[in-house]
């Protein structure tokens, strides 16, 4: 009976264990043949999902092998690898690298969601780009972004400002800042401060009041307590006074202030430097004047120290007016005239050239080196030296650095300046007082710089008319260091 028992269970396990192989062999079988006699999935496809988005350019990793983006749409900053595959573009379609990308451009972006991988990234063809942005108003409580040929861009908490390659709030916007703008039609996505101005602190002018100073573009008389504001980088700078006089190298540094003593330049001897011009084209037949008295220009010119004003003018050709500051030794000055019948359409097409053939307004021409140097007239204009290209970059800005030249004094009209309290007060540079103050009202576009020691000195950009009304300003209060 025992036996029995056993080889009856032994049967019945067999039976089990086999039942139990049959059916997982079923199992294995039956879903590829599901799939096979399913017409259908043979046309299906994996898709990998993906997602467009216009976004604004933040950084390229090139040590992980990652670009971060911001979008436009929320604002929110995200990151996403890149591999051999990721192409890049730029705005024309040509292929590009991710090095060539800046912080702050605007791009469309093609992403695999799920793998957080970069497909492809390219300038954005619509995206805008304003530079040398100088003239504009700031309201961010209305959202309006304003220029100074009308346009409004609109605005936002999300719009990302740019500072020395970091990101900062709009209120570090001065407005003595250079803008690179960038945006798509009226939205603006990202600014970026390019540039600003420093201050220039003279000491020793006792020895040239009543002469001139020339930097950056900026051309003015010398005074007691000069203060100017000049956009950063590194000039040399002209100070010079009935041919006494000289050039030194100066570096602005932005929000700065840089004091130079110019007592050194006042020399016992007149001091004379040469100029030699080239005039193109050379079948012109040029007429040069210097302070309206004829030069022979095809042979060097020799003036003492000092500012004089340059006219050219020939026949067919459009005269320029210029003036020019003499601090070197030698120097060579470059002009290319340009025939009349272009003028007029040079310098609708063209803001840069009619802002510099205005006669006696232009800006002064820097002769203190002696590599070449041109005259920026009507029409096109090369310089083959850095003091001159300073000088005529410079010149879009110029009116927010103090050189205003076309300026009047309103007789009995005066200009009060309430706040803030025990600040010392420049006008166009020129030291006025310490606040509440007040001083002869001028027409005209000007700089009104503040200063206090222990605070950083600010500068604002007004507009006074020739009414006889008295004018009051209460500027907000200065920022410790």
């Amino acid at each position: 009976m025992r036996r029995r028992y056993i080889k009856k269970n032994i049967f019945l396990m067999m039976i089990t264990l086999i039942s139990a192989v049959a059916l997982s062999s079923c199992g294995e079988k039956k879903a590829p043949q599901t799939t096979v006699s399913d017409p259908s999935a043979e046309k299906l496809e994996y898709i990998e999902p993906q997602a467009q988005d216009t976004a604004v350019f933040l950084e390229y990793g090139e040590r992980d092998g990652s670009v971060k983006l911001m979008s436009v749409d929320n604002g929110r900053s995200y990151t996403v690898s890149i591999n051999n595959l990721t192409t890049f573009e730029d705005n024309y379609g040509k292929v590009s690298v991710p090095e060539q990308f800046e912080m702050g451009m605007i791009v469309d972006a093609d992403i695999s969601v799920h793998a957080k991988t970069l497909k492809s990234l390219k300038q954005d063809p619509d995206a805008f780009t304003k530079r040398d942005v100088t003239d504009f108003d700031i309201n961010m409580n209305r959202g309006v972004f304003s220029l100074d040929d009308g346009t409004n861009l609109h605005i936002t908490e999300n719009t990302l400002i740019i500072k020395n390659g970091k990101k900062v709030k709009a209120a570090e916007i001065s407005d003595s800042d250079v803008l690179l703008l960038r945006g798509i039609e009226h939205e603006l996505y990202s600014i970026s401060i390019m540039s600003g101005y420093g201050h220039l602190r003279l000491k020793g002018t006792e020895f040239f009041t009543g002469g001139w100073i020339q930097i950056a573009g900026i051309f003015k008389p010398v005074s007691d307590e000069m203060l100017l504001d000049v956009p950063e980088g590194e000039y040399d700078m002209i100070v010079t006074y009935k041919g006494q006089g000289g050039t030194k190298h100066v570096v602005i540094e932005r929000g700065k202030e840089t004091t130079v003593d110019v007592s050194d330049l006042k020399g016992d001897l007149v001091k004379n430097g040469e100029i030699f011009f080239t005039i193109k084209p050379i079948d012109a037949s040029p007429v040069v004047k210097i302070d309206g008295e004829k030069v022979d220009h095809l042979e060097p010119v020799t003036l003492e120290y000092g500012v004089y004003q340059l006219e050219v003018s020939a026949e067919g050709y459009a005269t320029i007016k210029e003036r020019i500051a003499v601090g070197a030794e030698v120097a060579n000055i470059e002009i290319e005239l340009t025939k009349t019948e272009k003028s007029s359409s040079s310098s609708s097409g063209n803001k840069a050239s009619s802002s510099t053939t205005s006669s006696s307004s232009s800006l002064p021409l820097n002769l203190s080196g002696s590599s070449s140097s041109s005259v920026a007239g009507t029409g096109s204009s090369s310089s083959s030296g850095s003091s001159l290209s300073s000088s005529s970059s410079s010149s879009s800005s110029s009116s927010s650095a103090g050189s205003n030249d076309g300026s009047s004094i309103v007789q009995g009209s005066r200009i009060y300046i309430d706040a803030p309290e025990t600040a010392e007060v420049y006008f166009d540079g020129i030291y006025k007082g310490i606040v509440p103050c007040s001083f002869v009202k001028e027409s005209g576009t000007h700089v009104i710089t503040l200063r206090k020691d222990g605070y950083e000195t600010r500068t604002f950009t007004i507009t006074l008319d020739n009414s006889k009304e008295n004018e009051t300003y209460s500027f907000s209060a200065l920022q410790e260091e």
